[in-house]
């Protein structure tokens, strides 16, 4: 199969980026919004993006919006929204359940004045299947999508899913990707059953020379505010079909990466909290750990420690 891709033709190649999954600083037990816009800025200040392309920022897990009420998650969305207006794009994580709240909290968002170009449909928490999964994305999305030309991302954290999701994107003009938490083979069994107009994101991190090679076309970052050059220019490479030089360049936070999601994810927010402590940025605020987050264990912070070190140069 042919994985190259033409990031021209479709209204949703503006996909074919980097979106940073901002993790959101706490002080005190609290959100402080404060440090959020600093963080904003920073990364509106810092685009290494070949082309002139802009970013999509990305409110979602590693923002722990499982963590914030839905009032408090509007007005992360509402901020951000105001301070990006159009240098980046905006893609708003939604968990849809309970789905009267989630239709409450899109419906929200969507009268804002500059609304959010995306919605991210997190996974479903609880018990579901397939069938009931597709049933009741298929309504939300499109309801919003009719009503105000909505467009959806959905994300895959279960390769059992990935018949439904790839379903609903073949048949539904408001879902605009999917971004796969999975593995790269399910890269590549989407990447042959979505339409072309459509966007297969890879979602585990900045690592994603592999999934490149199954089609995926862009790809979400956590590590963007410790190493923005590095995560810009890995997608640079691997957009211009460089799947050596973007192999190359991931190296350099790859031992980061690892921590991030070893053991099932445990260190994804708490292993970039520590690495910006331990790299000194005063241009960046992630605060001082975030709910159910706690700091990693003196042998992790030895290794962030390590870690970082290599990945000041392209802060």
């Amino acid at each position: 199969m042919n994985y190259s891709i033409n990031h021209t033709k479709s209204p949703f190649a503006e996909l074919d980026t980097v979106t940073v999954l901002m993790p959101l600083p706490f002080q005190g037990g609290q959100l402080n919004q404060k440090a959020h816009v600093k963080n904003l800025d920073y990364l509106l200040n810092n685009n290494f993006l070949d082309n002139g392309r802009q970013r999509v920022i990305g409110i979602g897990g590693t923002s722990l919006i499982h963590h914030l009420d839905w009032n408090t998650l509007f007005e992360v969305v509402e901020s951000t929204s105001q301070i990006i207006g159009k240098q980046a794009l905006l893609m708003a994580g939604v968990i849809p359940t309970p789905i009267p709240q989630a239709k409450a909290f899109i419906e929200q968002c969507l009268r804002l004045k500059r609304r959010p170009d995306y919605f991210l449909i997190m996974p479903i928490p609880g018990l579901s299947n397939p069938d009931g999964i597709e049933i009741e994305l298929r309504t939300l999305t499109e309801s919003f999508g009719i009503k105000y030309g909505a467009h959806f991302v959905l994300y895959l954290r279960d390769s059992y899913l990935k018949t439904a999701y790839a379903k609903l994107a073949q048949t539904s003009e408001y879902i605009a990707g999917i971004k796969v938490g999975t593995h790269p083979e399910d890269v590549k069994t989407l990447f042959a059953t979505v339409p072309s107009s459509k966007r297969v994101l890879w979602g585990v991190g900045d690592r994603a020379t592999n999934a490149a090679r199954h089609g995926a076309r862009g790809h979400t970052s956590g590590l963007t505010l410790i190493c923005p050059q590095l995560c810009d220019e890995i997608n640079n490479a691997y957009r211009r079909q460089d799947l050596q030089a973007s192999q190359k360049l991931e190296q350099k936070l790859a031992a980061l990466e690892e921590i991030r999601f070893m053991e099932n994810r445990i260190y994804n927010y708490s292993a970039i909290l520590t690495a910006a402590q331990l790299g000194g940025f005063k241009d960046i605020d992630l605060g001082e750990g975030g709910p159910f987050n706690s700091p990693p264990p003196p042998m992790i912070v030895e290794q962030i420690s390590v870690c970082i070190e290599k990945l000041k140069h392209y802060h």
